[in-house]
């Protein structure tokens, strides 16, 4: 089952996974407090950036494209979404690998877009996120840091592919 990788702020988000009770959920979805969508729902042009896996492997390779566009190696906490969910909400996906941020060109065709184009859209997209939060993982920056350094002694990625901050940071 293919999953889209979002970054998230875990420390934003309640602490528990959305309720199953359809009364209690709604409370909650309408408790989503307001960092967590100025901050994880933020929308360029009514769209949010997601990175598409085939597999759910809960491991760092699920977010290279995600690392390699940071400017420090920095802890990294995500959440996988299930195709079903965007389906689900009537969240319409597009994939677009002309504004995919990372520098390596086979990469890009996994970036793809959630459309959010108002205040509903952003509502539905925090209930995926609150249903995704059982799908939450945490890579360490120590982990991050470890990845780029290896990718940049395999010539996976060079240093002109990197920001300078980023390439200072892990060097």
């Amino acid at each position: 089952m293919a999953y889209y990788v979002r970054k998230i702020s875990r420390s934003k988000w309640q602490d528990n996974q959305l309720s199953e009770d359809a009364e209690k959920a709604l409370h909650e979805i309408k408790g989503v407090k307001a960092d967590a969508i100025t901050n994880c729902i933020k929308t360029t042009g009514n769209k949010l950036s997601l990175w598409k896996v085939e597999e759910k492997n809960d491991t760092i390779e699920d977010i290279i494209p995600l690392i390699i566009g940071f400017d420090r190696p920095d802890t990294c906490d995500i959440i996988y979404i299930s195709e079903q969910m965007f389906y689900e909400e009537g969240i319409s996906l597009e994939q677009s690998s002309e504004d995919a941020n990372t520098p390596i060109e086979d990469l890009k065709q996994y970036h793809y877009n959630a459309v959010i184009k108002d205040y509903e859209g952003l509502g539905k997209f925090a209930k995926v996120v609150l249903k995704s939060l059982n799908n939450h993982k945490r890579f360490k920056g120590k982990e991050v840091k470890s990845k780029l350094k290896d990718m940049l002694a395999k010539h996976e990625i060079e240093k002109e592919m990197i920001s300078d901050k980023l390439y200072e940071k892990i060097s």
